[in-house]
């Protein structure tokens, strides 16, 4: 990585903190800068580090607009993985949390600059246990790792369960999408529980894409007393569908480490869509839906 410190950079935070205000400079601090105009940025967690890299063009203008006297032009902004559980907590996870929850309980990151573990639980269950057995947990790993910045658990995130969405640019059947929505959801709420949230991704770019977003938005919206708890993802730049190379990271990016299911609209049956293609070479299970 070409990250270094030049002499100006000790303008940075403060610069850094007019552009990006109070909150945001609280969880997340420029590191380095490179030879070719790239800001890098460490976050405290990985929420924020969502945050900052969905953001990281307006920011980057913004530094641009208002960066000191000779301070080169920001050209990107580079949002730098959070800091990783330590190699030796991974192995000794089991003595510490217990042969049951091991299992259950994955563990994710560091947050609060190292100060606070973050952890993925597979059910209520197993994350409300944790939460009784944290003290226990913290005073064994003191004892095994003296020297560590972790003073806390923190609430174990529910595993959400993901849902890749890939459609054709002429499907248009509204009562379909919603339907096959709703199934998922349902099934969803009776396998793993309705705490968990479902979480839709899809390329932002057809008419389905939009009714999703649509169907998201009425559900929780609905007035019901227990909503559905649903978020959507959307690539996050524009892609020229004329460009190979950008469309396939869009689709690598959406499909990403892990889908639960990978629902296909489309108007024929050998239709064929790359996203879907690639969902299925990856391993997530295909449910297609034919207008």
């Amino acid at each position: 990585m070409d990250m270094e410190r030049p002499d100006w950079f000790g303008q940075a935070a403060e610069w850094w903190r007019a552009v990006a205000g109070a909150d945001m400079a609280r969880h997340a601090q420029p590191v380095g800068f490179s030879s070719d105009g790239k800001l890098y940025v460490l976050c405290s967690d990985g929420p924020w580090s969502v945050n900052v890299r969905l953001l990281a063009p307006r920011i980057a203008g913004r530094l641009n607009a208002q960066r000191p006297p000779g301070v080169p032009e920001v050209r990107s902004v580079a949002v730098l993985k959070p800091l990783p559980v330590p190699e030796e907590l991974i192995q000794r996870w089991p003595d510490l949390v217990g042969a049951d929850l091991a299992e259950q309980v994955r563990l994710c990151s560091l947050a609060d600059w190292g100060r606070e573990l973050v952890t993925e639980a597979e059910t209520a269950r197993a994350r409300d246990l944790l939460t009784r057995r944290a003290p226990v947990v913290l005073a064994r790993l003191q004892a095994v790792l003296p020297e560590t910045s972790i003073v806390r658990l923190g609430e174990s995130h529910l595993r959400p369960v993901w849902v890749l969405v890939a459609s054709s640019p002429a499907f248009s059947d509204r009562q379909a999408l919603e339907n096959a929505l709703m199934d998922v959801w349902h099934d969803m709420t009776q396998t793993v529980g309705p705490e968990h949230q479902l979480c839709i991704a899809h390329t932002g770019e057809t008419a389905a894409d939009q009714m999703v977003e649509e169907w998201a938005t009425a559900v929780r919206n609905a007035g019901s007393s227990t909503p559905p708890r649903v978020g959507t993802f959307v690539y996050p730049a524009t892609v020229d569908r004329d460009d190979p190379a950008a469309s396939q990271r869009r689709n690598e990016w959406l499909v990403g480490e892990q889908r639960d299911l990978c629902l296909v609209f489309a108007v024929q049956e050998d239709e064929k869509l790359p996203l879907a293609e690639l969902a299925c070479e990856r391993g997530t299970t295909v449910w297609q839906h034919v207008q």
